[in-house]
């Protein structure tokens, strides 16, 4: 599990310096995107108007809402349906933008129409006024008059739709009725005209009794009337679509009562139904209940207008062998009479149902009330470009800082000494800022010339505590070396090892510059190079690699045989005294590592290393071996076992922090003991050597009083008394 930290403002400072560009980079891109997006705008002028809704329902339609519920708002939906293309284009077509003619699918279907229809839409919002039943339409235009017209004329528009809605019915059965009303008349018109040219046709023709005649012909009559009423019924309600969403069904003129009580209430239920539909979807709980009442109740009335039917057929079947009985010529007179009395009375009813038609439709739903009409418009302020470009750059400076924050965040990599710690359990006994061999190799061509052409310059440049013994990195390599120092107090040890999880995290150039530092201090120091995969220390020091350590562990060599003292190495070639200083090197002690073999790690575990480990702790008082990384091999966890202390040298940012929790776990598995870990080549961002620091440094190196350089003797000299005295 990763540590919690508590940032401070200079760790959020820190990050803005390291993720500055993300920042600018934001604002820059927002600030231009919003400047070249942004069109020029000119003058507004906004309108406004008002209109109450109140809402107007039967009593079956209070009786039903009693026991639903509707998880909307109403003036919310009526403002939505005011915003929506079917009142914006009817609108349009009021204030003459899109032809009369054109429809909403038209529309539609062609580009330049549905910009138009997407134009007006922009031009005017609504929206419900908070603890109230009223509904504010708005519209903003380039012109007043504009404004007006729009809002005027959407207002209008929703009006007149809505009020069409809520008498749909009424005004469907009145159209109904009047179609009828002249089919019907047409039929009496020919009934009459066929009896009246039967009648002259057949002026013989005997009659029956009146009486008799007069009952077959009314009973006959009221079955053939309710046989077809009784027809159209069953016809209705056998069609696929919805029953009661017709007028004719309530147009049907029967004398059970029972029939029309229950078209009457399938008739309330379908109006229930529309009213619901217009403020919600069609599976809402509130319409699935209205339409399973519908479909019990249209199943009851289609069964008992089947039986009802039966009963009619079979009365008229009775009939029709009655009236058998009389001559033919009578029986087409009593046909006659009887198709005319029919459709008498049934044009009778439609004129009836037309009376009641018109009454209804006369006495309108009327729920919106124009409050207040747009009659003036106001110039409203519109943000410019360079507003809007300002608002870019600072939505680009928010977006750039929680970028910037978000990178911090997902970056697994450890950027602080305060993380290492914390999420290692591990002390920072060392923190190395950035080494530059170049200048180091600088310094030492400026001293002594002759060494352009030695092969051995390239590695001496990492050697900071040898030849630039006043730089930080140098000053650092000091340090550490205390802090060694102070965790040997009251351990015995001698033997160091110097690891790291990856390749290429200055392992080598830390044992080396240390190995000096140790050696500067008085102490007998061997420099071990035990990684027998990729070597480096006899890179950096200038000595052959072989004969080295394998030679020695494998007998073919004796340990003095094969070491190389510092000293030595560079009196035959450098002149000692251009350098800064001399003293202690004769107590620095170089071993290389000889010849590569094919099995480090079976050598490093065998009982010959540890004899020869042993051997060399009685020659030396302290022992820095420089091993392989601990995650690609397992030589160094091998190694760590056969020393006195580890420690870790981390390069901060190389690798995430689970890979170096886990080469830290491969340590904790066999017990090594873990000294600490060493930060190396930080930035000033995360060391301890700030500008700051640097000042102090350059402050105390060894300057004359007229800030002239001191010659090389009297540097060299200085040096080598404060080794030889304050060092000790």
């Amino acid at each position: 599990m990763s540590a919690q930290y508590d940032l401070n403002l200079q760790d959020y400072l820190r990050i803005l310096r390291r993720r500055w560009k993300v920042v600018a980079g934001s604002c820059v891109a927002l600030g231009l995107l919003t400047l070249i997006l942004t069109p020029h705008t000119g003058p507004v002028y906004e309108a406004g108007a008002r209109v109450k809704w109140s809402r107007t329902d039967s009593v079956t339609g209070l009786f039903l809402e009693a026991f639903t519920w509707s998880p909307g708002d109403d003036l919310a939906t009526q403002a939505q349906i005011i915003t929506s293309k079917p009142i914006a284009l009817k609108a349009a077509q009021r204030l003459g933008r899109i032809p009369m003619s054109a429809t909403i699918e038209g529309v539609l279907a062609d580009r330049k129409l549905s910009s138009d229809l997407d134009a007006m839409l922009a031009t005017y919002t609504a929206k419900p006024i908070d603890n109230t039943s009223l509904i504010e339409i708005k519209s903003a235009c380039p012109t007043a008059d504009e404004a007006i017209q729009v809002v005027n004329a959407v207002m209008q528009e929703y009006i007149v739709r809505h009020t069409f809605e809520r008498n749909r019915q009424s005004i469907e059965a009145r159209e109904f009725v009047e179609r009828q009303v002249a089919e019907v008349e047409a039929r009496l018109r020919a009934a009459e005209e066929r009896l009246t040219r039967f009648k002259e046709a057949n002026v013989g023709a005997s009659m029956p009794d009146a009486k008799e005649i007069q009952f077959f012909q009314d009973e006959a009559g009221q079955t053939e009337a309710r046989l077809a009423a009784l027809q159209h019924l069953t016809d209705l309600l056998d069609h696929p679509g919805d029953p009661g969403s017709s007028p004719e069904l309530l147009l049907v003129d029967l004398s059970e009562e029972g029939l029309a009580g229950l078209r009457q209430e399938l008739a309330k239920l379908e109006d229930r139904k529309r009213q619901l539909l217009a403020f919600q979807k069609s599976d809402a709980p509130e319409v699935k209940s209205i339409e399973d009442q519908i479909d019990t109740l249209t199943e009851r009335l289609r069964r008992e207008t089947h039986t009802a039917l039966d009963l009619a057929r079979a009365r008229k079947r009775e009939l029709d062998s009655k009236l058998a009985r009389f001559p033919r010529a009578e029986q087409t007179l009593l046909g006659l009479q009887r198709e005319v009395q029919v459709n008498a009375e049934a044009y009778e009813m439609l004129m009836r149902k037309h009376q009641e038609a018109l009454i209804k439709e006369a006495d309108k739903v009327q729920e919106l009330t124009v409050v207040e009409e747009a009659t003036a418009a106001v110039p409203r302020h519109v943000p410019g470009r360079i507003l809007r470009s300002l608002v870019g750059v600072v939505v680009g400076l928010l977006v750039g800082l929680v970028a910037a924050f978000l990178a911090e965040t997902l970056d697994t990599s450890i950027g602080s000494i305060e993380d290492v710690e914390q999420y290692l359990g591990l002390s920072v006994i060392g923190v190395v800022p950035h080494i530059d061999p170049d200048a180091t190799r600088r310094e030492i061509l400026q001293r002594n010339p002759t060494l352009a052409s030695d092969p051995s310059l390239e590695g001496l440049g990492a050697l900071v505590t040898q030849f630039a013994p006043q730089s930080p990195a140098a000053e650092a390599y000091r340090a550490l070396r205390t802090n060694i120092e102070f965790s040997r107090i009251g351990k015995a040890g001698r033997t160091f090892l110097f690891t790291s999880a990856s390749p290429s995290e200055g392992k080598s150039t830390t044992v080396a510059n240390l190995g000096v530092a140790m050696a500067q201090m008085g102490m007998k120091t061997l420099v071990w190079d035990c990684d027998l995969r990729s070597p480096a220390l006899n890179r950096i020091f200038g000595v052959p690699r072989e004969p080295g350590f394998t030679h020695v562990v494998l007998g073919m060599n004796r340990l003095d045989d094969v070491l190389h003292r510092f000293s030595e190495v560079f009196l035959g070639r450098i002149d000692m005294r251009s350098m800064l200083t001399s003293a202690g090197l004769e107590n620095l002690c170089i071993l290389s590592a000889g010849a590569l073999p094919p099995n480090p790690s079976e050598l490093l575990a065998s009982p010959l290393f540890s004899d020869f480990i042993v051997e060399v702790a009685s020659r030396f008082d302290v022992i820095l071996i420089d091993a392989p990384p601990i995650l690609p091999v397992t030589d160094a966890v091998i190694l760590s076992t056969r020393v006195d202390g580890v420690v870790l040298v981390y390069q901060l940012g190389r690798i995430g922090r689970a890979v170096l929790k886990r080469a830290k776990s491969h340590l904790d598995n066999v017990h090594a003991a873990i000294r600490g870990i060493v930060l190396n080549d930080v930035k000033a961002e995360v060391s301890t050597y700030s500008p700051e620091m640097q000042y102090i440094y350059h402050r105390y190196e060894a300057r004359p009083r007229d800030g002239a350089p001191p010659p090389p003797e009297a540097s060299a000299a200085g040096v080598e008394a404060k080794a030889a005295g304050g060092e000790r």
